[in-house]
């Protein structure tokens, strides 16, 4: 859920946000193979970041968390930050050729978990405020929306991701 749902109130869309997330691609020439091998995740200078090798000598550097509405602008400034930051882990990423940028939204709900099940709107479903793991928890997101579908219930494991944990946060009379 990115924005709004025709035909649904606000007043009953869930509380999420959209959080700009910037990320880089750089090229690992073949004279550097191998440069990492394996996914680092780490929390530098209070941001989190991770650099991903890919088979193809592509390596991804990401990313920044902003909160800013809308804007999908890359700017300098979170360049910047991502490739001061990996050069922290690993020096001699500042030498690769930068091929890439890119900012897109991520959708964030108020606890950056994700909101998966019934709303309080009959036959309107959620599965969305994935914030940083939207990928990463595409399986069990896909297991869980099943079981809901299939069985009209959240599986006790899901049960701590209802949207209605927000209800206070949701302005409405409608039954629940």
């Amino acid at each position: 859920l990115s924005g709004r749902l025709a035909g649904v109130p606000d007043k009953v869309l869930p509380p999420v946000r959209p959080v700009k997330g910037q990320v880089l691609r750089l090229t690992v020439p073949g004279r550097y193979a191998p440069f990492l091998s394996r996914t680092v995740r780490a929390v530098v200078r209070g941001s989190q970041l991770y650099l991903v090798p890919r088979l193809n000598g592509e390596l991804v550097v990401g990313a920044t968390s902003e909160e800013l509405g809308w804007d999908t602008t890359v700017t300098a400034g979170g360049v910047y930050e991502l490739l001061r930051d990996a050069h922290e882990l690993v020096p001699g990423i500042t030498e690769l050729p930068l091929t890439e940028t890119r900012a897109g939204l991520r959708p964030g709900s108020p606890d950056n978990a994700p909101l998966l099940g019934p709303t309080v709107l009959p036959g309107l479903l959620l599965a969305t405020g994935h914030y940083r793991n939207g990928v990463l928890l595409t399986p069990v997101t896909g297991d869980v929306m099943a079981h809901v579908l299939t069985t009209g219930e959240l599986p006790d494991e899901a049960r701590p991701f209802t949207p209605r944990r927000f209800r206070a946060a949701v302005r409405t009379e409608l039954p629940v």
